[in-house]
């Protein structure tokens, strides 16, 4: 094909172009195909159609609930159990105490494995005033590490209350007074508690001073009897 070579005029180049369009198999190059130099194809087969499926529903973010406060917060999911039989007061010693230092202390100073006593209620200087704080033991209605005695009973069948202060230098405050009467209220009534074994630390193994000489558990008793006669 030398028309392919050479001068052409206009027709010749019309009659070229012709001629690749209807014989694609022959072309200036040789007689090589020219369907021998598409490269295969890369791509994956296509495969069974997939059914459409109808976008997700968004759903609306559900609010946190609200801690619980008050007596609510201090009936355990567990429940109550029926082992306790007492309830011990105490005082950390410190003004500046917190749940969280408390703990820390028993479980590193003393190699307890939580903190030792049910609750603390704070003095407002580091924790808040008359804030009651439930610890783990009483979550899960475990033995206290607060009161040690011959036979351990007021561990094992003793609630502890710790409030945070030094009451050999210092007084409880009038919130930790007025939460103290409501918690052992609720307690007193919740666990068949008499106000017989309502007691002190100190009262109990002589051998402390704690909850310390600016304590003393007649008024809170006294408080804790009138508050429960104007729940009832």
């Amino acid at each position: 094909m030398r028309f392919c070579e050479g001068k052409n005029t206009s027709a010749w180049a019309i009659l070229c172009l012709s001629a690749i369009c209807v014989l694609p198999l022959v072309g200036c190059g040789g007689n090589e195909s020219t369907i021998a130099q598409i490269p295969p194809y890369a791509g994956s087969r296509p495969g069974k159609m997939e059914p459409l499926r109808p976008p997700p529903v968004a759903t609306p973010n559900r609010p946190t609930p609200a801690p619980l406060t008050g007596q609510a917060a201090w009936v355990p999911s567990v429940g109550i159990s029926k082992r306790w039989k007492y309830i011990v007061v105490h005082h950390s010693a410190n003004n500046r105490d917190t749940p969280e230092k408390m703990r820390d202390w028993h479980m590193r100073g003393r190699g307890w494995d939580e903190l030792g006593y049910h609750f603390v209620i704070g003095n407002g200087v580091a924790y808040g005033d008359g804030q009651v704080y439930v610890g783990n033991r009483w979550k899960k209605q475990m033995h206290g590490a607060h009161c040690k005695t011959p036979g351990n009973q007021y561990n094992d069948y003793g609630i502890g209350i710790c409030l945070i202060g030094d009451f050999q230098s210092s007084r409880p405050t009038p919130k930790q007074v007025a939460s103290l009467a409501k918690l052992m209220s609720f307690l007193s009534s919740q666990c068949n508690v008499p106000q017989s074994r309502i007691m002190t630390h100190g009262g109990i193994t002589h051998k402390t001073a704690c909850p310390g000489r600016n304590f003393s558990l007649g008024p809170v008793l006294k408080q804790m009897t009138q508050y429960r006669a104007s729940t009832h």
